[in-house]
């Protein structure tokens, strides 16, 4: 059986209203390709052909040729765990995990799929600069990031106040292969019976992929960063996809992202 790839692109995308409107996130246009046009050309010319869409917001619009759906019907009022796990009849022994609001060049999956370990999360050591870009202050958006010799992840997902705290930045690119695929399951079973504070006040239902990815490291998983230098943008809000057509244009875009590389 081969590798299967879930797409997480349930979300309505407010921060990126009015550009989301009528259209679920992963359907922005960027250079004349929607951003989920431009993951599953990346994904298949790997050989990843079974990929599945998570939906919800304006699922119709997400009904593609070649794709599997897997719906969330409370997308409305759950997060990314929930969204995942909508898809868990598609969880093979080999599973790429992926936001619907990222672009990556071919080398950055490349660098994925040629990691050996369980679990692989792709982390950006280069992240200050393109974070300098999209904010005033990077801090107010960052997250922590803490890894050891070896690479294995320490921390993610928390708020900072200090550089120090980050290490890399997660892009929302995965990996689970093998006992990892296991893993994934046995957090989120413990994460909805575990109150964790470092949750916030966040409800279990509204686990970010962060969350679940932390709750493996207290349980004593490990999680491998697979480490890039760029190569990928995020289309989180207005901000960022104004930014990125207009680096489009000027051909800026190269310092960060190139969208026709192979």
């Amino acid at each position: 059986m081969g590798i299967n790839a879930i797409i997480l692109a349930a979300g309505r995308g407010s921060r990126l209203h009015p550009y989301t409107e009528k259209y679920p996130k992963s359907l922005t246009v960027f250079g004349g390709k929607t951003l989920i046009e431009r993951q599953v050309e990346t994904l298949r010319a790997e050989t990843i052909n079974n990929i599945i869409v998570a939906t919800g917001y304006k699922r119709e619009m997400l009904q593609m040729p070649g794709l599997r759906e897997a719906h969330n019907a409370k997308w409305e009022t759950t997060n990314m765990v929930e969204s995942l796990f909508s898809g868990e009849e598609y969880f093979t022994n080999d599973l790429i995990v992926s936001y619907g609001d990222i672009v990556y060049e071919p080398r950055v999956l490349r660098t994925l799929l040629a990691s050996p370990h369980e679990i692989s999360v792709i982390i950006d050591l280069n992240w200050k600069t393109y974070w300098e870009l999209r904010f005033d202050n990077p801090l107010s958006d960052a997250e922590s990031l803490k890894m050891d010799c070896a690479q294995r992840i320490l921390n993610i997902g928390a708020k900072v106040s200090q550089i120090e705290e980050i290490d890399g930045q997660y892009i929302g690119l995965m990996r689970f292969q093998g006992n990892g695929v296991s893993s994934l399951r046995r957090a989120r079973a413990h994460l909805q019976k575990t109150y964790r504070s470092w949750m916030e006040d966040r409800r279990v239902e509204n686990a970010y992929m962060t969350d679940l990815l932390m709750e493996m490291i207290l349980l004593g998983i490990e999680i491998h960063a697979v480490t890039i230098d760029g190569g990928w943008l995020e289309f989180d809000t207005v901000s960022d996809y104004e930014t990125a057509c207009a680096m489009m244009s000027d051909g800026t875009i190269l310092e960060f992202f190139n969208p026709d590389s192979n």
